[in-house]
């Protein structure tokens, strides 16, 4: 029996058009699906590299921003060269963290940097190296 796929983690947006600019530019992403009903819409990002989507639900009217409550963390995605990305990101005027090194002794685990979406949704880019491929 096949074992179940993860398909899509889902984040509320307050601007579904700023939110999309947003995650083409900085991550690529392109919108490959969206459900548009009277009170709300669904909007699912993917790119070439994944089948794995991002979903963006706009909940129509809403004008107050999300909590994020103490549970929610951040997506992560990887790169090639994390350095060459956060140089392109900060062109883009989206403020990425410093590249921090994070290691078990000498042992390198990671290179990452985080960035906020316009919700305040926190994005990891790591350097593909070890587990983060």
């Amino acid at each position: 029996m096949p074992k179940p796929k993860l398909i899509h983690t889902m984040i509320r947006v307050l601007d579904l058009d700023k939110s999309l600019a947003f995650y083409r530019d900085a991550l690529g992403l392109e919108e490959a699906y969206r459900l548009d009903f009277p009170d709300f819409a669904l909007a699912y990002l993917r790119n070439a590299e994944n089948d794995f989507e991002l979903e963006l639900t706009l909940n129509k009217g809403r004008s107050e921003a999300y909590t994020h409550g103490s549970g929610y963390g951040h997506i992560a995605v990887c790169v090639d060269d994390v350095e060459a990305e956060h140089r392109r990101l900060a062109g883009l005027g989206l403020g990425p963290t410093d590249v921090k090194r994070f290691a078990d002794g000498d042992a390198l685990i990671a290179r990452f940097f985080f960035i906020q979406d316009p919700d305040g949704y926190k994005v990891e880019v790591l350097e593909r190296h070890g587990h983060y491929q």
